[in-house]
């Protein structure tokens, strides 16, 4: 939403939700843990035993419930379904109207809960990512309830961390059940379901649907983010959206991913399950080691020192540690690695790139990506490149002044 035509409010209460973010993740990060590894590492909350990762806001309520639950009321939302899957799922309640202007006057807007996918991410995944959730669309409530909406977003950040663009289905109901279309904005002030301009489906058969954000593409080139539905059941497509910024680039404008949000619920005790984000992956049967150690300038000509090992199984499973010291003047700083959760490689076996998390100066868990080039032996034109995003230092890659690396 921010970039594009969205109000002031809109954008507002977005900062205000990357400050409420900010200010519970310290609270939060041991409970988060338990539900996820922080990116690169994949996300997956089920409801099976809580709400983690999960988050309310402006009012609003994330709940857990158990299968064939019947919401309270003479007129409840899916009352008695069974949960997607498992034994237990999510009701959403009600959040407070906070109000927007577009051409038409005040409008409801209703903010909902909101997830981090288990942290958010400066770092876009060679390969890229999806984001799932599973809705359970009740047709027949839609039908004597018109014109009440939903806005699902999943949104991507920039490389530096801070947030870059919304991708959003917007749903709503009308005679028929369901219409549904995807753009960059949501609320009543910035989208419009039925917008013909946006492809819109309809969907006339309750039961669990699958929406799905899938991020692609190849640094440096563009993102590209593939929306799509398709009913639980069957896994038959009921919808599928392509949106494109030719601003949006990998590694320069564009990092990993921010949060998912309903930026709009109007639904009470809307029904989900099965939230995920993907990881990072290890490139398929890239089986090999990696050993490196040497020293480099970086780009405000600091001597950075560094050494370690990494290997990936041609299952996938990654090992290893590395250290990298950047000696100063400008940018005195070590950084020790606590995990290696990815290797990803070319097919010559001559490019590999590590991902994980790691301490800078002994302390905290921070996204890392150190990419590494063998050109020869001994370190013949080497290359070496560190990244770690939340605190803005990039090496850049850079030729070896002295040392080795090996993949092999």
């Amino acid at each position: 939403m921010r970039g594009v035509d969205t109000g002031t409010d809109l954008q507002r209460l977005k900062n205000a939700l990357r400050r409420t973010i900010a200010t519970l993740a310290a609270a939060v990060l041991t409970v988060v843990w338990l539900a996820a590894d922080a990116p690169p590492g994949s996300f997956f909350q089920g409801f099976e035993q809580n709400t983690s990762g999960w988050f309310p806001y402006v009012g609003s309520t994330i709940t857990r419930r158990p299968s064939g639950y019947i919401p309270p009321g003479s007129d409840p939302y899916a009352p008695g379904i069974l949960s997607a899957s498992g034994m237990y799922h999510a009701r959403l309640g009600l959040g407070t109207d906070m109000g927007c202007v577009n051409g038409g006057g005040t409008q409801v807007w209703r903010p909902g809960p909101y997830t981090e996918w288990g942290g958010e991410s400066a770092i876009f995944p060679p390969g890229g990512y999806q984001t799932r959730l599973d809705i359970y669309l009740d047709v027949e409530w839609a039908k004597t309830h018109i014109d009440t909406r939903f806005d699902w977003d999943s949104a991507i950040n920039m490389p530096d961390g801070s947030f870059r663009r919304d991708f959003v289905f917007n749903a709503g109901t009308d005679p028929l059940g369901f219409v549904i279309s995807a753009s960059n904005n949501g609320n009543r002030c910035g989208a419009f379901p039925a917008n013909p301009g946006r492809l819109p489906v309809h969907i006339a058969e309750s039961g669990w649907y699958t929406f799905e954000h899938s991020f692609t593409g190849i640094a440096p080139g563009p993102l590209v983010v593939n929306l799509k539905i398709t009913k639980k059941a069957t896994n038959a497509l009921v919808g599928m959206w392509v949106l494109s910024d030719a601003t949006d680039l990998i590694g320069i404008t564009v990092g990993g991913n921010a949060y998912g949000w309903f930026v709009q619920n109007e639904f009470p005790e809307l029904a989900i399950d099965n939230s995920e984000r993907t990881g990072i992956l290890s490139t398929p049967n890239c089986e090999l080691k990696i050993s490196d150690g040497g020293w480099i300038l970086t780009p405000f000509n600091d001597v950075g020192t560094f050494g370690g090992n990494a290997k990936v199984s041609s299952s996938g499973v990654a090992t290893g540690q590395q250290e990298y010291q950047d000696h100063g003047p400008l940018s005195q700083l070590t950084v020790n690695t606590i995990d290696v959760q990815a290797v990803t490689c070319n097919d010559n076996r001559d490019k590999a790139s590590v991902f994980g998390h790691a301490s800078v100066d002994g302390t905290g868990s921070h996204e890392y990506e150190i990419d590494l080039e063998d050109n020869g032996e001994p370190g013949t034109s080497d290359k070496y490149r560190i990244f770690v995003p939340d605190i803005g230092y990039e090496s850049g890659p850079q030729t070896l002044k002295g040392g080795n690396v090996q993949i092999r």
